[in-house]
């Protein structure tokens, strides 16, 4: 569910909405930080969730009594043996803002959905008054140095007329860069209120090489968990809007020039399913020299030695290779394309939402592999 779409698409017929988000939580919770809820026509309609059972309830209550007076609240739930009977079966507790959304908020809402759709991650800042009000609404986008997040902070207390602040610029510019880096809600207590830190995540892109029946699988289940997806091919036939109408681009190249096409971020993802060895290890090896945060590659474990082989004939580092995810996916014991789509997308899930290191490193099989090419890399380096 977008509910960032679901919001702009409201507005062009609704003078204001009500957003419910979750800003923190502590203990077992029915829904994460971030799960968000939008209350329309009136209190009448909603979209998204925050947990649902009793907890939805008296959002949507609190949601439906704030409509027409333009004031925010923030409710603390503190989840018990009473909601387990209303079918929570949870044990903490989680604060919930919400807030109304009005047309005058559009310009800020389509530049947070332009960032986000470009990849680049955001900082929503809040102003909450202590009389409910919000005095400051802006969206802090976090690339570049903490320098340049001064700079902008500063420019946003210049547009700000109400917002009174006693910490340093650069105490809440640190506030800011946490927000983001720890991927957590910063709220910063003022003598009127609070400042509410939202982290937004820019849309991470997908770069499937290869436009096989398996790639198709995966390109669908990225596109549908949000994933801005390519995929490359050096055949037009497979590498077409028709054949991957989900995708935001295909790019029908030789493997070899790919990379002079593509922008690869820390961000970026790469899946390679090639339909032959030799381009997959020479993507492989193209794609080590990139700040790509995932690199799988799919195929047996014989495939995954032989190729660790030439690679490290080749000079690149054992060390390089603790990067590859390969095997690629989750282990289920998925057999047809669209079962392995599924496997590998929940992997690309599981490092999104903070997974680093492959798993299949951690077995013993795969260290003794690592351990064995060794020393022919330091044959190879002679």
């Amino acid at each position: 569910m977008d509910i960032l779409q679901e919001t702009l698409s409201a507005l062009e017929s609704e003078n204001s909405v009500i957003l419910a988000t979750i800003i923190s939580t502590t203990g077992s919770t029915p829904a994460s930080a971030f799960s968000k809820m939008l209350v329309k026509e009136n209190g009448r309609t909603w979209v998204g969730t925050v947990g649902g059972g009793c907890l939805e309830g008296d959002v949507l209550e609190a949601a439906q009594q704030l409509y027409g007076l333009n004031k925010a609240e923030v409710l603390t739930f503190h989840l018990n043996e009473d909601d387990m009977m209303n079918g929570l079966i949870c044990g903490g507790s989680l604060d919930v803002l919400i807030e109304p959304i009005t047309r005058d908020s559009l310009p800020m809402l389509q530049e947070m959905k332009s960032l986000r759709d470009e990849g680049e991650d955001a900082v929503v800042a809040t102003f909450l008054e202590s009389s409910g009000g919000i005095s400051l609404k802006k969206v802090l986008p976090c690339s570049g140095e903490l320098d340049l997040l001064k700079g902008r902070w500063q420019e946003v207390l210049r547009q700000s007329k109400h917002l009174i602040v006693e910490r340093s610029t650069d105490d809440l510019a640190g506030e800011i860069r946490k927000a983001h880096q720890r991927n957590e809600t910063r709220r910063v207590k003022m003598p009127d209120g609070e400042l509410i830190l939202e982290p937004m995540t820019g849309q991470p892109d997908a770069i499937i090489f290869g436009g096989g029946h398996v790639s198709k699988s995966i390109s669908r289940a990225a596109a549908m968990v949000g994933f801005r997806v390519t995929v490359v091919d050096d055949r037009k036939e497979y590498a077409n809007p028709q054949r991957f109408p989900e995708v935001s681009r295909t790019l029908a190249v030789e493997f070899s020039d790919a990379f002079n096409r593509l922008t690869v971020k820390p961000s970026t993802f790469i899946v390679i399913v090639t339909r032959g060895h030799r381009s997959d290890e020479e993507i492989l090896e193209r794609a080590l020299n990139t700040p790509a945060r995932y690199i799988g590659m799919i195929g047996s474990k014989r495939k995954v030695l032989t190729t660790y082989e030439h690679l490290v004939e080749r000079g690149v580092q054992v060390k390089q290779l603790e990067r590859i995810h390969s095997p690629m996916g989750i282990e289920l014991g998925a057999v047809t394309a669209e079962e392995i789509g599924i496997s590998v997308v929940a992997q690309l899930i599981q490092v999104r939402r903070g997974g680093s290191v492959p798993l299949q490193h951690k077995s013993e099989g795969m260290k003794n592999l690592l351990e064995s090419l060794k020393p022919r890399q330091a044959r190879s380096s002679r």
